[in-house]
């Protein structure tokens, strides 16, 4: 049978929980840092479901899941400077939009961790999620092996 070790530690002012060596602590943060910082920590890996897993006393915030930047319904990165990065499953990701919005005012787009410029963006989304708009005249389908081509009637 192996032996359980649950210690807390304070050095300098910061305080740690672990749970066999590793930060580890489901009541709160697992780390406690004396200029205001936290951290919730799970088995070793930055971990939190029902808020931001680092808080910066700064005011900046980020979310994180098994050890991943991820958050779904916002950005997983909150800068206190104003700057915010959206990631999903530890890659930049956002399809509504720009998954960077510098506080400068600059952006960046990616998808699954890909940069695209702005144009290039709206182009992958657009074949992603086609517009019920879209025409389907001069396309080809096949009914009963036989081929026709379609015509758009207004």
């Amino acid at each position: 049978m192996s032996k359980i070790v649950y210690e807390v530690t304070v050095d300098n002012g910061n305080t740690f929980w672990r749970l066999n060596g590793k930060r580890h602590r489901l009541d709160g943060p697992a780390v406690e840092y004396a200029n205001g910082d936290k951290g919730w920590w799970v088995n070793g890996e930055m971990h939190r479901e029902d808020g931001p897993a680092y808080e910066c006393a700064n005011g900046g915030k980020s979310w994180w899941v098994n050890g991943k930047l991820h958050r779904e319904d916002g950005p997983a990165i909150e800068f206190a400077s104003g700057t915010k990065e959206w990631w999903v499953n530890g890659k930049l990701h956002r399809l509504d939009g720009p998954a960077v919005e510098d506080a400068g005012g600059d952006k960046e787009w990616y998808i699954n961790g890909v940069k695209y410029t702005e144009e290039d963006f709206n182009k992958k989304i657009a074949e992603m999620h086609p517009s019920a708009e879209q025409s389907c005249a001069g396309k080809v389908v096949e009914i009963d092996g036989k081929r026709y081509k379609l015509l758009e009637v207004s």
